[in-house]
């Protein structure tokens, strides 16, 4: 009989409209919650792509910063290891060329704010010259890339471990190519020292957070280079058993990996990309905790005021248990509690659409579409899903679908959700990026019914991209003209300003390098030198800048009748030397009596006479008259004096 009576109670209960609003608000609650949740992972999953796209952004940005800095870096140590003549790294040679050579790396070090010197060293491993600063006696015997070139592992560009210079004192790290004349043993090694607390500055400049890494390591073994933040035990220790060393190890270049970092317990996810065609590896990793700090507030938020919810309906139910009288105070709390959450589906600034499967028209729009597309709800429930989308998208939509539908039709779940980037055209006519989250329902059967989407902007995120791309190629458009103009300082080098000839440093790299050849191939070499008569008188009587124009004159007239393989050079002065490369005495001394015809035919006006000049010439030719640059160029200034001492004007030979 109690039972009986406690039974018809509850159904008398069950049967009020306060248990019955109670009840359905249950289900509003239950469903809201759903949604919520649904579109809380659906923004932790975009909030996670986009940190993705910016670890990756990130590091493509330093790789792109570090490739063009080691690409010049590279190009300048292999233009110094072919331009020191082999005579520079024999014993005793630092006092003959020790001024010349460090001049030539202070200029280089001088380029390049990111390299704190350069070096070259010998074939034993000891300093011989640096850019800045040398210890007599000096050794880097002991350094792996001076190892790994002295056995013969090594001939092209070198990166050695971090180093805490000792001339310096500053963390580098060591880049190094061998210097290896005529197929020879190795004769020595130049050396850039790359700053790795001016790298540092990069790295600190770009933004990854608070919680943030930013680190460059080695491709062949993950062995750290350099990190910011700063941890000092951990540089120059390799990864063992890392996802991101298994990657490396199998080719792949640049992507993106989430993890826990073991160092400091921090879950981040990272970019990592390699730096050109060089064993190294620019890695960008952004906190969890930074990038979704925001989207845990709103889980807070949306767990409070869940739990809020329930707990009123909890309380509720109690009441209408326990005290029917309250019914419809009950009733009013139940209804504000949906209202606020009808309020949350309806004012996201994200637009929450239904469509039916069979006619891929819209079925709900929230009232943000509005202000997305221009036109109100009225006009887009009911039309196709495809509206306002541009040809190219509206095909491109149709063809996921398809192919969604297929594949859950064959048992493929994680088809259930569509993620697709697409172009809308406003009602005004203006064109903006979306991204729609499309989810499909689908029966007890498995079969798809209808569609819950969100649909964002993503116009701002799109012409981000647009503006890293732009910068990116704006970087590699400096980087290209910083070379072009490399080049040009480079040809200014060696050139006299005056005649535009090239100059004495030139000439006594161009000679000894000819020297060399024509020992080893056997070819002839001659070398012509000549001066102007009485150039003194010229520049008393006439003044310099007479005297300037004589030797621009007598410049044009040699650079007019040379081949492409001669190099004339204005050696001092009034004096110039003529290199002519696999050409033998004879025909030296026949070119040689040209130039001197050509110049007495010459004249140059001044006021109202022309002032003619002649010139002397001394020639010398390898082997006959020496076997070495200093040797020729002897002979070849004697052959001039017996040409002055002859009475001038005329062309000389060396005799014994």
């Amino acid at each position: 009989m109690e039972r009986g009576a406690l039974a018809r109670t509850l159904w008398r209960i069950c049967r009020s409209s306060q248990a019955r609003l109670v009840l359905f608000s249950l289900l509003i609650w239950l469903g809201v919650a759903c949604l919520t949740v649904f579109l809380l992972l659906a923004e932790r999953r975009q909030v996670e792509r986009k940190a993705e796209s910016d670890a990756l952004g990130v590091s493509t940005l330093l790789e792109a910063r570090l490739a063009g800095t080691l690409q010049r870096v590279q190009a300048d140590l292999e233009h110094l290891a072919q331009s020191l003549p082999g005579e520079a790294f024999r014993q005793g040679a630092a006092e003959r060329f020790g001024a010349h050579v460090v001049r030539e790396l202070g200029l280089h070090s001088r380029l390049f704010p990111e390299v704190a010197g350069f070096r070259v060293l010998d074939a034993a491993g000891n300093l011989l010259y640096a850019s800045k600063g040398r210890v007599e006696g000096e050794s880097f015997a002991d350094r792996g890339y001076f190892k790994a070139f002295e056995n013969g592992r090594g001939n092209g560009l070198f990166f050695s471990e971090v180093q805490n210079d000792r001339l310096s004192a500053r963390a580098v790290l060591d880049v190094a190519v061998p210097v290896r004349h005529d197929g020879t043993g190795l004769q020595g090694v130049v050396v850039a020292q790359l700053d790795l607390g001016y790298l540092s500055q990069w790295f600190d400049s770009v933004g990854v957070g608070a919680n943030g890494v930013v680190s460059l390591r080695r491709v062949e073994d993950g062995k750290l280079i350099l990190r910011r933040p700063f941890v000092p035990d951990l540089i120059d220790k390799p990864l063992i058993n890392h996802p991101l060393r298994q990657r490396l190890d199998a080719g792949v270049r640049s992507g993106t990996l989430r993890m826990r970092a073991t160092v400091d317990g921090v879950e981040r996810v990272y970019g990592y990309r390699r730096v050109g065609d060089y064993p190294l590896v620019v890695i960008a990793g952004l906190a969890a905790g930074d990038y979704l700090a925001e989207w845990r507030q709103a889980c807070l938020l949306a767990g409070v005021v869940g739990l809020l919810l329930l707990l009123i309906l909890a309380l509720a139910l109690l009441r209408v248990v326990h005290a029917g009288a309250r019914e419809t105070e009950i009733a009013c709390r139940v209804r504000d509690s949906e209202a606020r959450y009808r309020a949350l589906a309806e004012n996201s600034h994200d637009v929450i659409w239904t469509a039916d499967i069979s006619t891929r028209r819209y079925t709900y729009a929230s009232p943000s579409i509005r202000e997305m597309t221009g036109y109100p709800v009225e006009e887009v429930v009911g039309q196709p899903i495809d509206s306002w989308l541009t040809a190219e998208s509206a095909g491109r939509l149709a063809r996921e679908v398809d192919l969604s539908l297929r594949r859950i039709a064959a048992g493929d779940q994680a088809a259930s959700v569509l993620v697709s980037e697409l172009e809308l055209v406003r009602k005004d006519g203006g064109q903006i990026f979306i991204e729609v989250v499309a989810s499909y329902l689908l029966d007890e059967h498995g079969v798809a019914r209808s569609i819950l989407g969100i649909t964002r902007n993503v116009s701002e995120r799109k012409a981000a991209e647009s503006a890293l791309k732009e910068s990116n190629r704006q970087l590699h458009a400096r980087i290209e003209e910083i070379g072009r103009l490399q080049v040009a300082l480079q040809e200014l080098a060696v050139r006299d300003s005056l005649t535009g000839l090239y100059n004495r440093r030139y000439l006594d790299e161009t000679l000894e390098r000819e020297v060399s050849r024509a020992r080893r191939e056997g070819i002839p070499l001659s070398l012509v030198m000549l001066d102007i008569d009485y150039f003194k008188r010229v520049n008393d009587t006439y003044g310099h800048q007479v005297g300037d124009e004589v030797l621009r004159t007598l410049a044009a007239t040699l650079s007019a009748d040379i081949r492409a393989e001669d190099v004339a050079c204005r050696y001092g002065g009034e004096e110039f030397l003529i290199l002519l490369p696999n050409m033998p005495l004879p025909n030296a001394m026949q070119r040689a009596e040209a130039w001197r015809s050509a110049v007495e035919r010459l004249s140059i006006a001044h006021g109202n006479f022309r002032l003619t000049f002649t010139i002397s010439l001394g020639v010398s030719a390898y082997p006959d008259h020496g076997k070495t640059p200093d040797e020729l160029t002897r002979c070849a200034d004697q052959a001039l004096y017996k040409a002055k001492h002859a009475g001038r004007n005329r062309v000389a030979i060396h005799s014994d």
